[in-house]
C-alpha cells in the first residue's frame, strides 16, 4: 500500500475555500489529481485560529466565514491533525527556533506553529496565502529543520501551484 504524502493547509486557505475561492479550490483539486495518495490536513494553530475567530471575532462576516471553513473541511476532505504531547513539545521547540531565525518576523507567532506543526506532521506541502510564510527561504528553512531532524515542507500558493503544474 503506497504511504500517504501529507499536505497541510494555512487558516487563510480554509478561509478561502469556505468563500468559494477558486485558486484555493483547484490547488486542492490539482494535489488530489496529482498525489493520488494526498491527505490534506488542517494543523492544530489552524484548527484554533479558525475557532477563535469563529467565536469572537468583532466582525460578524469574518465569524461567519471562520464558521463555514470549519464546516467545510469535509466537503474539501481536509483532516483536522491533532498533535500529541511529543509532537506538542517538538512543535513548539522548532516554532520557537523559527521566530528567532530571522526567517519569520518574530511577532508571527501563530506562522511559526502553523510550519512547525506542518514539519511535526511529515507535510511535504504547506499551502498558504501567506506572504511571510511564502517568502521564508527554503533553503534556509531546510537547514534550521535539518538541525531539529525535522522534515521542511514546501510552502506554496494555490497560483503557484497552479501555474507549476499548468505550464
Amino acid at each position: 500500500m503506497q504511504k500517504r504524502q501529507l499536505v497541510a493547509i494555512d487558516t487563510n486557505i480554509a478561509l478561502s475555500l469556505a468563500t468559494g475561492d477558486e485558486a484555493a479550490a483547484d490547488a486542492l483539486q490539482l494535489i488530489a489529481h496529482r498525489i493520488r495518495s494526498a491527505q490534506v490536513l488542517a494543523p492544530p494553530t489552524v484548527i484554533q485560529e479558525l475557532t477563535y475567530q469563529a467565536r469572537f471575532d468583532s466582525e460578524k462576516t469574518r465569524r461567519e466565514s471562520a464558521r463555514q471553513a470549519l464546516a467545510s473541511f469535509h466537503k474539501h476532505k481536509v483532516l483536522p491533525a491533532p498533535l500529541d504531547s511529543a509532537q506538542e513539545a517538538i512543535a513548539e521547540k522548532a516554532a520557537g527556533e523559527l521566530r528567532h531565525s530571522g526567517l519569520l518576523p518574530f511577532a508571527e507567532c501563530n506562522d511559526a506553529f502553523v510550519i512547525a506543526e506542518s514539519a511535526v506532521l511529515n507535510c511535504v506541502l504547506l499551502v498558504s496565502n501567506d506572504s511571510h510564510l511564502l517568502d521564508i527561504d527554503p533553503k534556509q528553512l531546510g537547514l534550521l529543520f535539518r538541525e531539529m531532524d525535522l522534515p521542511a515542507p514546501i510552502i506554496v500558493s494555490p497560483r503557484e501551484l497552479i501555474q507549476k503544474f499548468y505550464r
